[in-house]
C-alpha cells in the first residue's frame, strides 16, 4: 500500500494545504501581480467595489441629466453621469505602475413592474455578449460588469461548497470504518474490499476534505 500521509494539527494541515496548492497552481510573482488565492479562486463579491441600482433609485440618482460622484472606503471613486435610460460610468484605471487608462462605459437601465405596484430599477450589464438584467455591477480588472461576467462568487456560496466536500470527505469515511480522515491511520481495511479501491477512497476523502479546508481559510480571509 502506498504511504498515505495524515496530518493531525490543523495548523499544520493549513500550512500543508498552501504548500499543495502553491506547487500544483503556482504562485504568481513579480511588481503588482496577485498573490496565489486570487489567480486560483473565484474572487468574493465582497472584496470588489460595487454599483447597485436600487441604492441609487432610492437616493434619486437614476433621474436624467444628473452629475455626481461615488465614492468607496478604500478611496477608490467614479463619477455617475445619467442619460434617459442609461448611466455612464467615467473613471480611471492605473495598474502594474503603467501610466493611469480613462474609462467611460454606458450601462442601459431597464424597469420591470411589481406585484404589489411601482417599479423596480435594473442595470443591464455591458460586458460583451451578456445583457444580464443584473441590481449588482462589480469592478475587476478595468470595467464594472455583472459577477458571471467577472466570474465572482458570494462568500455564503464558497461556505456553502467547504460543508458539501467536508460531508462528502466523511461519509467516504464511514465508509471505510472511520469518523473522519485523521482516523483512517488507525482503521484497518474494510473486510472484502480490495486494496485499489481502498486506495482510491483514502485519496479521494482526503482530497475533499483538504479542499474543504482550503475554502474555509478562503472564507476566514
Amino acid at each position: 500500500m502506498a504511504e498515505t500521509h495524515f496530518v493531525r494539527d490543523y495548523a499544520d494541515l493549513m500550512q500543508n494545504l498552501l504548500n499543495d496548492y502553491d506547487k500544483k497552481r503556482g504562485r504568481m510573482g513579480g511588481s503588482g501581480s496577485g498573490n496565489w488565492c486570487r489567480a486560483n479562486s473565484k474572487t468574493l463579491t465582497e472584496h470588489c467595489c460595487s454599483i447597485d441600482v436600487r441604492q441609487l433609485s432610492r437616493w434619486g440618482y437614476l433621474k436624467p441629466w444628473l452629475r455626481y460622484p461615488l465614492k468607496w472606503n478604500n478611496g477608490s471613486n467614479i463619477i455617475i453621469e445619467t442619460i434617459p435610460e442609461a448611466i455612464e460610468l467615467i473613471y480611471s484605471i492605473s495598474r502594474n505602475e503603467q501610466p493611469s487608462e480613462d474609462i467611460r462605459i454606458t450601462v442601459p437601465l431597464s424597469w420591470s413592474y411589481c406585484n404589489y405596484g411601482g417599479k423596480r430599477p435594473w442595470f443591464t450589464c455591458p460586458g460583451k455578449g451578456c445583457g444580464r438584467r443584473v441590481a449588482k455591477l462589480y469592478l475587476t480588472g478595468k470595467y464594472f460588469l455583472c459577477r458571471h461576467c467577472h466570474n465572482l462568487t458570494y462568500s455564503s456560496q464558497r461556505q456553502a461548497k467547504a460543508f458539501r466536500l467536508l460531508d462528502k470527505a466523511q461519509k467516504i469515511c464511514r465508509k471505510l470504518g472511520a469518523d473522519n480522515c485523521n482516523d483512517l491511520v488507525t482503521t484497518s481495511k474494510p473486510k472484502g474490499m480490495h486494496w485499489r479501491t481502498y486506495e482510491g477512497l483514502v485519496e479521494e476523502a482526503q482530497k475533499a476534505e483538504d479542499e474543504s479546508l482550503y475554502e474555509m481559510y478562503q472564507k476566514l480571509k
